[in-house]
């Protein structure tokens, strides 16, 4: 490591070593010489667009409100001597650097145990039930942006910072703003099923597909109750309706198979070309159209 960033600094925190990058952003674990204690710093490259660098700025203010043991806590969002943007988390990593989802499946050869399956899952879904819960919301969740700490808890890495950057396309005042929520909707929908697929592929090691082999085939002994919780998961248009009900529809839970039966259907979804078919124009050459004319 070069002497240059040995000796770099950001306000009371000293840059120790870099971690590469995450949303465009530097990383590096760095030390807090008034608490002895290892930090995150994410650096952001100067952003010369003002609106642009203005949400962003705005956004991790409203992300550092989020307070949940399974989102990465911001402790501070400011500005370097440069005008770079600089924000503070807790360091999860071990002395070998920060642990990803992705790392620890490699580790335990593609896959977890039911047990830990279930408890990762468990750790993603409350912690989106509480961000939603301050009316922030994400999308599909990355892999990559799921961090392991040294207990084997896994936290979100800036969760929101997907939504809340995107370009606003419609504002309160816009005549579109009746189909927000019917977007809304879906985004969360979407968000739900990043997750349980997600959990797919840690309980069997293997992409879920749509001719996806049930876990059951795959795990000896395993409750046939995950077998329907995917099912209904990764259904991409009768999904989970809700957090709640992906939570109390876990097979650990002591109810799921109340909530695993008791499904309220989605709006069934329109197949256009099915429906232009049904009203095709007859071909001059049918012979039952030439009788008709």
């Amino acid at each position: 490591m070069s002497t240059m960033l040995r000796h770099e600094y950001f306000g009371p925190y000293k840059l120790i070593r870099p971690l590469g990058y995450a949303h465009g952003a530097a990383r590096f674990v760095v030390l807090c010489n008034r608490t002895d204690t290892n930090y995150l710093l994410y650096r952001f490259q100067r952003i010369n667009n003002h609106k642009f660098r203005r949400n962003l700025f705005d956004a991790f203010v409203k992300m550092s409100t989020l307070d949940h043991p399974h989102l990465l806590k911001i402790k501070s969002v400011s500005y370097d001597d440069h005008g770079q943007l600089c924000i503070i988390t807790p360091y999860t990593g071990n002395h070998d650097g920060l642990v990803l989802l992705d790392d620890l499946l490699e580790i335990r050869g593609g896959k977890l145990s039911v047990a830990e399956t279930a408890r990762a899952l468990e750790h993603l879904l409350d912690a989106i039930a509480s961000a939603h819960a301050k009316h922030i919301f994400n999308g599909p969740i990355n892999p990559s942006d799921i961090l392991v700490d040294r207990y084997g808890a896994l936290q979100i890495q800036f969760y929101g910072l997907t939504a809340l950057t995107q370009d606003q396309r419609v504002s309160s005042h816009d005549h579109r703003c009746d189909h927000t929520s019917d977007a809304h909707a879906s985004n969360v929908a979407d968000e739900i099923r990043s997750i349980v697929s997600l959990g797919y592929t840690m309980l069997t090691g293997l992409k879920p597909r749509s001719d996806r082999i049930a876990p059951s085939r795959v795990i000896k002994k395993l409750d046939r109750n995950w077998d329907t919780w995917f099912d209904i998961g990764l259904d991409p248009i009768d999904g989970f309706d809700t957090l709640d009900h992906a939570i109390n529809a876990l097979p650990t839970r002591p109810r799921c198979s109340e909530w695993l039966t008791n499904k309220s259907p989605r709006r069934p979804q329109v197949h256009i070309g099915s429906m232009l078919r049904r009203f095709r124009t007859v071909s001059a050459s049918d012979p039952q159209s030439s009788s008709k004319k």
